[in-house]
């Protein structure tokens, strides 16, 4: 699921993705069956039922998985607990012939339903200049940095994507639900054919109890800072625009949301959660069994974040605006000495998501903040040395936007743009001062199971005081994605 959003999306779904005159909830369901969210098998669901209850369909099959609220799932129709999901099984062969099939409940110990996800996502790419992460650039190294030597191609498969949906009969009153996600993005293996052999990562990992008008969460989620991301496959692991104006990441956290809907159709979202107050920083030098404690856990309290959200019936769809804060204190030791410098942590954003007609819509972020390097904001530089004029945190803001075009059913286009520009003055003379990204992306459903994308990225990075070092760089990519 990339980015805690399926709710806003689905409140837009009469005009966001549909491309030529189709039920606009067919149209939804074959997206997220792109993506992921939900089965080919539920898709089938969605597309044979009647038209008048194909939103309500789609609407139970997300709240059952956790995605929807039971008031967000009131809005569509969703009237009771929709039943557990099922998952196919393969039982044992009587006969010399192929293993017969049969359809059965997968069930944990504790009777909890389980349904199974993933993307098995093949990615090939070709760069024009030096980087920061050969198959996912970020951002550009100085020019000449790579002694004349800055061209590369290679393939990687680490992007795939795997994943479990729990969910339970009522506790308390409350629809209980779970996930479970990760991918292959942890590192390589230390041998000399390593390369090809990605450690696990943890994504997400959370339970989440659900009333009518109220929800608590609990575990690692998406911020609630900031939480749209562009569509991309050749940025699936690590999102588009990250270093360019784009704040994300997945963070332990307790959380409570609280929904209304008034009866024009238009619906209210407050979020408040306290995080694990990581900021972004390197504690130690190597990350083995040990873990000691970095900038944003010696401040001795958790991160704070909230966000408000309003969504409303515009042109056949929903215009969906949203406000968010973070806050997190912490403190910058001196090298040598109880001396510390205090780091306040703290960031704005703006989220949008605006239906401008059926054929395309814009969605995008602006934030403001200072020492917000667990959002890849001004990564690696988002808190200088003690003593130094960033030792405090170092301000920054950006943004990003993007326009989808969505010609057919099957094909579809992505145009966006990020920007992002730290205080100069807080930053050393070679810091990376301005990063900018271009991006457009092609992408062409084969079926709901198959994708193929096609990925340009044009990336500008410079550099404080040093002219010479700034580079410019191209990134292209092509993806195949099996979607279950």
């Amino acid at each position: 699921m990339q980015a805690r959003i399926v709710a806003a999306t689905l409140l837009i779904c009469s005009s966001l993705f549909a491309a030529e005159p189709e039920d606009p909830a067919v149209a939804l369901a074959r997206i997220l069956a792109a993506k992921g969210t939900i089965t080919a098998a539920e898709l089938s669901t969605v597309e044979s039922s009647p038209a008048a209850g194909r939103v309500t369909a789609l609407a139970a099959m997300l709240q059952r998985k956790g995605l929807l609220t039971r008031a967000e799932g009131a809005q569509f129709g969703v009237t009771q607990t929709p039943p557990a999901p099922q998952s196919a099984a393969v039982a044992p062969s009587t006969s010399t012939g192929p293993a017969q099939r049969t359809d059965r409940p997968v069930t944990t110990r504790t009777e909890t339903s389980v349904s199974l996800y993933g993307t098995l996502l093949m990615n090939a790419f070709y760069n024009t200049s030096a980087n920061n992460i050969q198959d996912i650039p970020l951002f550009l190294s100085k020019q000449g940095a790579g002694g004349g030597n800055d061209k590369n191609f290679g393939m990687t498969a680490r992007q795939t994507r795997l994943g479990l949906r729990l969910s339970a009969s009522d506790v308390a009153g409350a629809k209980l639900s779970g996930q479970f996600e990760f991918d292959l993005l942890g590192g390589k293996t230390p041998f000399g054919n390593g390369m090809d052999m990605d450690i696990f990562r943890l994504r997400l990992a959370y339970g989440r109890l659900d009333w009518k008008n109220v929800a608590v969460e609990a575990g690692q989620d998406w911020a609630i800072f900031a939480p749209l991301n562009p569509t991309s496959l050749a940025a699936f692991a690590i999102p588009d625009f990250s270093a360019s104006g784009n704040p994300w990441i997945r963070l332990p956290q307790v959380r409570v949301e609280v929904g209304a809907g008034p009866r024009d159709g238009s619906h209210l979202l407050v979020q408040a959660a306290a995080l694990d107050p990581n900021a972004g920083d390197y504690p130690t030098a190597t990350f083995s069994s040990s873990r000691q404690p970095g900038i944003g856990e010696r401040g001795r309290m958790p991160a704070l974040e909230t966000r408000v959200a309003w969504s409303t019936p515009s042109g056949g769809g929903s215009l969906t605006l949203g406000l968010s804060g973070h806050y997190d204190h912490g403190r910058n030791l001196a090298a040598v000495g109880p001396a510390f410098q205090s780091v306040d942590s703290w960031g704005v954003a703006l989220d949008y998501t605006v239906p401008v007609s059926k054929f395309f819509n814009l969605t995008g972020e602006a934030f403001e903040g200072r020492a917000l390097g667990i959002f890849s904001v001004t990564a690696g530089e988002a808190v200088g040395a003690y003593g130094t004029t960033g030792g405090h945190g170092v301000e920054s803001r950006g943004g990003w936007t993007q326009g989808q075009l969505n010609f057919t059913k099957r094909w579809q286009m992505n145009l966006g743009y990020g920007l992002e520009i730290p205080n100069a003055s807080q930053l050393p003379v070679g810091n990376r001062w301005r990063n900018q990204t271009y991006m457009a992306n092609i992408m062409f459903k084969l079926n709901p199971a198959v994708t193929f994308a096609w990925e340009y990225r044009r990336i500008l990075t410079d550099y404080r005081n040093q002219i010479f070092g700034n580079e410019r760089g191209d990134h292209l990519n092509f993806a195949a994605g099996y979607i279950f």
